[in-house]
């Protein structure tokens, strides 16, 4: 037994340090991918914000052009019933200077005809002297017609200079009204103004809000683009040193292969006894072959399955002979069938079985996924033989 373990640890356990550093790369390249995901997941959030962000700016600047609009306009309405103001209080005050005259006049008539009423009625008799006195009958006619003519005359102007005077009044009662209602609409404009003035106020500042939150979004995915970018650089370089170790790993194990044959312990080739073929059953049920066994140097066959984190089933009856974890490999399991045959199934997560115990063919040990380095839906599967003090990995293929 302990022969067993030995040689099976010689012929698949890496050396300590290395494995170290390869999960130590596998987990640094892992945390630059999930902080790279971060800062581009960040900067396509900034970048859609940015966006709403310049929508919201430019929904701004078409409001303020509005309401810049608007206050010129009114502005402009406010000129314009100034100045018809300015006319009317002219025409006003020209209506009130010609009432003022017209009322002198009428005032200086109204005088004049007071005075002759009482001069008429102090010479009733008197006033028609001037006519006992004529020479002829027709300076008596002329005489009579003068005094009713003026009479008339001064009574026909009275009344023409009373309408006119109204008609003034009105006219410059108009006047007034109209420039009562100017002033309203004035005031109203000004109103409006004052008020459209505080909306522009409130747009200016709002839009210096927007302008300031879409400048320091475009700074920060600027930022999460360059740290992006750095992380970037940063997994090329972790890859190239992972490809490194790779290339290392598999060098020293082509040494200690070597060493191994050149000490008599591990024979490249071995016949595989007639009575063994076909007794194992394919341990991932569903999967395929995609690296035979001596490919590339392996001493195993790469099992594909159909999915991620497979069920592994034991290729035959047998006892658990031992479960071993490394870093870079996952959980190994080892099972011994008979005296001279052994399977190993590497990649596993923590196994279902445990060191001793009893398996049967088809039962499931575990489940794929336990390694830094294997994809999840892949494992790693061996034959192996003994020949006296020989353990020799052969062809799992042939025993299907």
């Amino acid at each position: 037994m302990k022969r067993w373990l030995l040689l099976l640890l010689l012929l698949c356990a890496p050396a300590a340090p290395a494995q170290t550093s390869l999960s130590d790369i596998n987990a640094a390249i892992q945390k630059a991918q999930q902080l790279r995901q971060q800062r581009l997941e960040a900067a396509k959030v900034a970048a859609a914000k940015i966006k709403k962000l310049g929508a919201a700016v430019q929904q701004k600047l078409s409001q303020l052009r509005n309401v810049s609009n608007d206050i010129n306009r009114l502005e402009r309405e406010k000129r314009d019933l100034e100045k018809s103001i300015a006319g009317l209080k002219v025409q006003v005050e020209d209506s009130k200077k010609e009432v003022a005259g017209l009322n002198a006049k009428l005032a200086r008539l109204k005088g004049r005809m007071s005075k002759l009423v009482l001069k008429l009625y102090r010479e009733r008799a008197s006033r028609y002297l001037p006519l006992l006195g004529t020479s002829s009958l027709a300076d008596l006619l002329m005489r009579a017609r003068w005094v009713q003519y003026l009479g008339a005359s001064d009574v026909e102007l009275v009344k023409t200079l009373t309408a006119l005077v109204h008609e003034l009044q009105a006219a410059r009662q108009r006047l007034e009204g109209l420039v009562k209602d100017l002033l309203r609409k004035k005031s109203e404009r000004e109103e409006r103004i004052k008020a459209l003035e505080a909306k522009r106020k409130q747009y200016q500042a709002i839009l210096a809000s927007l302008k300031k939150q879409k400048a320091s979004e475009e700074v920060r995915v600027v930022e999460l683009n360059k740290a992006a970018e750095q992380l970037n650089q940063q997994l090329q370089s972790l890859s190239q040193k992972l490809a490194a170790e790779k290339k290392r790993l598999a060098e020293e194990r082509k040494k200690r292969e070597a060493a191994a044959r050149a000490a008599g312990r591990v024979t490249p080739t071995f016949n595989v006894p007639r009575e063994l073929l076909g007794q194992l059953m394919f341990p991932v049920p569903g999967g395929k072959i995609t690296l035979p066994f001596g490919a590339k140097d392996n001493t195993w066959e790469v099992i594909q399955a159909d999915q991620n984190y497979a069920p592994v089933r034991a290729a035959a009856d047998g006892q658990v002979f031992a479960t071993a974890f490394y870093s870079n490999y996952g959980w190994n399991v080892l099972i011994l069938h008979s005296d001279n045959l052994l399977t190993r199934y590497t990649n596993l997560q923590e196994p279902l079985v445990n060191s001793g115990e009893t398996v049967k063919q088809g039962q499931i040990i575990g489940y794929l996924g336990g390694s830094a380095i294997i994809p999840p839906n892949e494992m790693w599967f061996s034959v192996i033989l003994s020949k006296g003090k020989r353990l020799v990995s052969v062809d799992p293929a042939k025993f299907y």
